[in-house]
């Protein structure tokens, strides 16, 4: 007998974040303020949410997230999170609308992948390859979530991946409905996980899924916009994004606030 797929990946904190979201997916889906993330649990209305509850998650696990935060929201959590001292990560916010996303997008995706690389069909993406794609993820510097969530099982999801001749992932991406009917984003779509293989990068493939990702968010998923989060530093990122429509949001960041000073992604 086959024993079951362990749907969580990754060194031993990331793995317990992972099935900390999952097991909290009920109770989140209509609690305002909270984010159905798939790693650190994350808010886009913290006042709404309560900063109670926030304190709590800092003291069980060390950090949280604001999302489309602006300045006065992350001033007000400086102060309510101040005993747990916390170092701030920040992420600026770009978004779309859905027919910007149509019209730019549409334009990259029609064009030739590289000899032999070809997209994963849904059938294709069973829990072992999911369990590929977590590890081809965590190879790239990307943190990835449980197999659950990539493959959609927790909430609306969808994973898009590429693979090459002999089977093996090289390019992948991922988009879901991760806010709530209370949320400021809600019908948003948020777009992450876009990784590329070290050997095909420079042949735009990162822009490439990141086009097809926005693209399934909005006519599969139904979304009327999407985001996306890029550091500050990252110049091929950003430049990335904004090739593909997305625009960055003035005065909203994405905002860690964590007890420890790395980075648990990019």
């Amino acid at each position: 007998m086959v024993a079951p797929l362990n749907p969580y990946h990754g060194e031993p904190k990331i793995q317990a974040l992972q099935k900390a979201r999952d097991k909290q997916v009920a109770e989140l889906f209509d609690l305002p303020g909270a984010v159905l993330h798939a790693r650190t649990f994350s808010t886009d209305d913290p006042a709404a949410l309560g900063w109670d509850y926030l304190r709590r998650i800092m003291s069980e696990e060390g950090l949280v997230t604001l999302r489309g935060a602006d300045a006065v929201t992350i001033e007000t959590a400086k102060s309510e999170l101040i005993n747990f001292d916390p170092k701030l990560h920040y992420w600026d916010l770009f978004v779309a609308n859905a027919q910007t996303i149509k019209d730019i997008c549409g334009k990259i995706f029609d064009v030739a992948l590289p000899e032999g690389v070809t997209r994963l069909g849904d059938e294709e993406l069973t829990p072992q390859k999911a369990r590929e794609i977590q590890t081809f993820l965590a190879d790239q510097g990307v943190s990835p979530f449980s197999t659950d969530a990539l493959l959609g099982k927790l909430f609306p999801a969808r994973l898009i991946a590429l693979q090459n001749a002999e089977e093996k992932i090289v390019a992948a991406g991922f988009a879901a409905m991760t806010h709530n009917r209370h949320s400021p984003f809600h019908k948003s779509a948020w777009v992450g996980l876009i990784a590329v293989d070290l050997a095909l990068r420079g042949l735009g493939l990162g822009k490439y899924m990141d086009a097809l990702c926005n693209l399934v968010a909005i006519d599969e998923l139904g979304a009327i916009s999407t985001m996306e989060f890029v550091a500050q530093d990252n110049a091929p990122s950003r430049a990335m994004l904004e090739s593909c429509g997305l625009r960055q949001a003035e005065g909203m960041w994405v905002v860690m606030f964590s007890t420890s000073t790395d980075r648990i992604t990019k």
